[in-house]
């Protein structure tokens, strides 16, 4: 929906943008840094960390596919909150999504860096580039990307999603004959005996799954947001789920068993793998080919168009500066808080360490997610007669379930050397809300294009028939990889 007034968003996604947004979102640095690393401390059982993350997910998931058809706005769990619980909240949730979301970018980018300089390398390229310099021009690319419109952004997210699976397949089947299934031993052998330490690597596993509602925070951009955005939620975590446990599988079954623990401190956990294993050439140029244009692309995209829609919704609301809430002329896009995003991007860049980085964005995201459960559960209380397309079997269990289980989670997983960023950044928000924020009430432009942005279509008879024969086709692919990933494990203990 484009508006002559150009204040309203326009709704270009579709099925298949909002499945390769959010899981493009989630599968990147995750998988191929922190998520990865933890193969080294569990080794084989490392299906059981991420089996307990996908089902850490997978109701979360559901829960926000019903706000998102109930409530299809800018701004996700920020807008969510503000309706559900109060005003302040709603600021406090934006802050830390929108700095988790960017940090996220951030550690993307240098993870993109890591793996381009091996890349260079097996090409026979020499790249002596400072890994943050190459992180930032990456970053700025992706700024440039979304400048240009959602449609553009959409696009570019599909072809890179697309090279990565397909490049994910074509490097599975060149390091297949490799594997050793000896070092699959018992699934429990390898948990940590520390509480602590197993939460802590449950914690950066089920950051490889973080992310998976960044669709609903392009919910004005999203076509038929009733019947879509449950879909793509719904359907997410299994994608998420089957790509990350099968690269899991070959990490462990290529890596020596001498080598193993070497993972847990690698930069590039996947190329400490092939160089151990002996593995040079071609499957080595895949593999950073396939991380690089379609991993790290796929997660750098979503990085900059998320926060960039919460910075514009929280504008228009009054809470940040009257330029972030402006739409380009052009391209309807919320321009400058995609160039604010950019520049936040390359200071955190500048920090050099993607291990801070991701420990930091995981206890903000937690934040985010918790106060999204109670929004849900408060929405149910203030708002019964809501129109809700999609329900969640459960789902009022499933919301307090998750926010204890986030809560005791990330309190076992603290991490001390990220907590200071944490507490000091959080301190700046609520500083910030009663500083500029607190006398500012929501201006009646903003409530006006609210209302007129949940004025979404509905699709015709055909156009449905069209969205079911689609959601059938990925619902296929998404259980297939699943299922998949899932028995190529327990084979292996087998053998």
């Amino acid at each position: 929906m484009k508006e002559s007034n150009n204040k309203v968003l326009t709704r270009a996604l579709g099925l298949p943008e909002c499945i390769t947004i959010t899981a493009g979102a989630v599968i990147g640095v995750g998988l191929f840094t922190t998520g990865s690393s933890q193969v080294g401390i569990m080794g084989s059982s490392i299906i059981v960390a991420t089996i307990i993350a996908f089902l850490l997910v997978l109701w979360p998931a559901a829960i926000y596919g019903e706000m998102s058809a109930a409530l299809p706005l800018a701004g996700g769990t920020y807008a969510y909150a503000k309706r559900a619980i109060n005003y302040p909240v709603a600021v406090f949730c934006s802050w830390n999504y929108t700095v988790a979301q960017i940090g996220i970018g951030g550690a993307e980018a240098l993870a993109f860096a890591n793996y381009w300089a091996i890349l260079m390398e097996a090409l026979g390229v020499p790249w002596n580039v400072d890994p943050r310099i190459t992180a930032s021009a990456l970053f700025i690319i992706f700024v440039a990307v979304n400048y240009f419109g959602i449609e553009f952004a959409g696009k570019w997210q599909n072809c890179s999603m697309y090279f990565f699976w397909g490049a994910s397949i074509v490097w599975f089947i060149s390091v297949f004959n490799k594997m050793d299934f000896a070092r699959f031993t018992s699934p429990i052998a390898g948990i940590p005996a520390s509480v602590t330490s197993f939460a802590t690597v449950v914690l950066m596993v089920w950051w490889c799954f973080a992310g998976f509602e960044t669709a609903v925070g392009m919910g004005a951009e999203v076509k038929f947001p009733k019947i879509t955005l449950p879909r793509a939620l719904c359907l997410s975590p299994f994608i998420v789920f089957g790509v990350n446990a099968l690269f899991q599988w070959f990490l462990v079954g290529l890596t020596p068993a001498s080598e193993l623990a070497g993972l847990a401190t690698a930069d590039a956990p996947f190329a400490f793998c092939m160089s151990t294993a002996g593995i040079v050439g071609i499957p080595v140029i895949i593999l950073c080919l396939g991380i690089t244009f379609g991993g790290d692309f796929s997660t750098m995209n979503p990085c900059v168009t998320g926060p960039a829609r919460y910075m514009y919704v929280m504008s228009n609301d009054g809470n940040m500066p009257k330029a972030f809430g402006k739409l380009h002329p052009k391209y309807n896009t919320p321009y400058i808080s995609i160039l604010v995003v950019g520049i936040l991007g390359v200071l955190l860049i500048s920090t050099g360490s993607i291990a801070i980085l991701a420990a930091m964005c995981a206890f903000c995201q937690m934040t985010c997610y918790i106060i999204g459960y109670i929004s849900y559960l408060m929405l149910q209380k203030k708002e019964p007669d809501l129109e809700r397309p999609f329900k969640v079997p459960f789902g009022t269990f499933g919301a307090y379930f998750s926010i204890v289980a986030y809560f005791v989670l990330a309190i076992l997983a603290l991490d001390l050397n990220a907590l200071p960023f944490n507490l000091g950044f959080d301190a700046i928000c609520i500083a910030y809300y009663f500083i500029y924020v607190r006398k500012r009430p929501i201006p009646q432009e903003s409530v006006d294009v609210e209302l007129l942005t949940l004025q979404s279509a509905d699709p015709s008879p055909e156009e449905k028939a069209a969205l079911d024969k689609q959601f059938q086709i990925w619902k296929i692919g998404a259980l297939g990889v699943f299922v998949v990933a899932l028995l190529l494990f327990l084979v292996s203990y087998v053998l």
